[in-house]
C-alpha cells in the first residue's frame, strides 16, 4: 500500500497496481494529445480525397450519359484515376494512423472513474514517509491507555497473591500452620501490600514488587 495525507491530516491509502493506473492514464492523456491530431487531420484529408474522387466520378458519369460526344472523356477517366490514387494514398495513412490510434483510445476510454478520482486526489496530498506510515501503522500507546493497562495488571497480581494468601490464612487462623506456611503468609502479604502502593498513574515508570518464590 501506498500512503497519502491530506491538509486535514486524514490518511488514503492506495494500492501499487492502482498508483500505476493512474500512471497510465496519465501517459496515456499525452499519447493521445499528439495521436488526435494525427488522427484527425488524417481523417479530413480522407474525407476531402473521398469528395474529390466523388465529384471526379460524377463529371465523368454526366460526361458519358451526355448526348454531345464532342468531349474529351479520356481528360475526364484520367481525373478519376488521379483522385482515386489520391484517395488510396489518403485511405492507406488514415488506416496506419487508426490502427495506432483507435487502441489508444479504447483503452483510454474503458478506464473507471474512479482512477480520474484518485488522481484528483493524490494531486492535492502528500506522499507519506516511511516513518509517517510506521507511525499511522503502530500509533503510540497513550498515557490514558497506559494506566488502564498498568491498573488491569495491578488487579491480576493482586488477584494472585489473594488466592495464594487465602489458604495459608485459614491455616492460621485454625491455629496449624506449618513453618513454611507461616513464612510464606507473611511474604504474600508483604508483596500483596507493596502492590497495593504501585503508582498506575506513573506508567510506563513502574517498579513492581518482587513476587514470592514460595
Amino acid at each position: 500500500m501506498i500512503y497519502f495525507k491530506d491538509k486535514e491530516q486524514y490518511v488514503y491509502a492506495y494500492t501499487k497496481s492502482n498508483i500505476e493506473q493512474v500512471s497510465r492514464l496519465t501517459e496515456l492523456e499525452m499519447i493521445l494529445s499528439e495521436k488526435e491530431h494525427a488522427y484527425t487531420d488524417a481523417y479530413n484529408v480522407l474525407q476531402a480525397a473521398l469528395l474529390e474522387l466523388n465529384e471526379a466520378i460524377a463529371r465523368y458519369d454526366l460526361t458519358i450519359a451526355s448526348e454531345e460526344l464532342n468531349e474529351d472523356v479520356s481528360e475526364f477517366e484520367n481525373d478519376v484515376n488521379v483522385k482515386t490514387a489520391n484517395y488510396n494514398i489518403a485511405l492507406v495513412t488514415f488506416s496506419k494512423i487508426e490502427s495506432e490510434y483507435l487502441p489508444i483510445k479504447s483503452e483510454y476510454d474503458e478506464i473507471p472513474s474512479v482512477f480520474f478520482e484518485i488522481r484528483e486526489n493524490i494531486n492535492v496530498m502528500k506522499k507519506m514517509s516511511q516513518k509517517e506510515v510506521d507511525v499511522y501503522l503502530n500509533p503510540p500507546i497513550s498515557k490514558k491507555q497506559l494506566i488502564a493497562e498498568t491498573e488491569q495488571q495491578k488487579q491480576s497480581l493482586l488477584a494472585e497473591a489473594n488466592n495464594a494468601i487465602a489458604p495459608l490464612q485459614d491455616a492460621v487462623d485454625l491455629g496449624m500452620p506449618t513453618e513454611s506456611e507461616t513464612a510464606a503468609l507473611q511474604e504474600w502479604k508483604k508483596y500483596r501490600v507493596l502492590l497495593n502502593r504501585v503508582d498506575t498513574s506513573t506508567a510506563p515508570d513502574i517498579e513492581w514488587p518482587v513476587k514470592p518464590n514460595i
